[in-house]
């Protein structure tokens, strides 16, 4: 397992590495120019990769179909690749249906399409939080008459 402090430093260096072809490349191309671009940077920052990687869909046990992913960076962190106006939420979704899958700790989801490059990190779930043992609820800074400045509600 790969502390989350490493694998945070993979995404910084992926994230620079995305900068910089951004900078170079400039946006609105295609999606098979920028991972060709990746494919050179990448190692450049000292990253291992596999580019399109297949994943199996898998519903009770059984084998539905096939996702790709744009790239697996050293073995942990997921990136997927886009190049149109904004990230929708369908694809943030995607991404976290695939780490699921794969049980991988963090995907990046990095879109050329923009003047400025757009990229947000997606992580899994904690899991099912315990339920609080003790019933009472916690009273609230509101609900105490008092703001969290200490000034009086009015």
């Amino acid at each position: 397992m790969t502390p989350l402090k490493e694998v945070n430093d993979i995404v910084y260096r992926i994230v620079g590495s995305c900068m910089e072809v951004h900078k170079t490349i400039g946006p609105g191309l295609g999606i098979d120019i920028y991972k060709k671009a990746l494919e050179i940077e990448l190692p450049t920052r000292e990253l291992e990769f596999k580019m399109d990687k297949t994943i199996d869909v898998v519903f009770k046990e059984k084998v539905l179909g096939k996702l790709t992913v744009d790239f697996l960076v050293n073995d942990t962190v997921i990136m997927m690749l886009k190049a149109q106006e904004e990230l929708k939420d369908f694809e943030i979704q995607q991404v976290l249906r695939i780490l699921q899958m794969t049980g991988n700790k963090m995907g990046i989801l990095v879109n050329f399409g923009n003047v400025k490059i757009q990229y947000k990190r997606v992580l899994p779930s904690r899991g099912p939080k315990e339920p609080r043992k003790d019933h009472s609820r916690m009273i609230g800074y509101r609900e105490m008459g008092r703001t969290r400045e200490d000034n009086p509600v009015i």
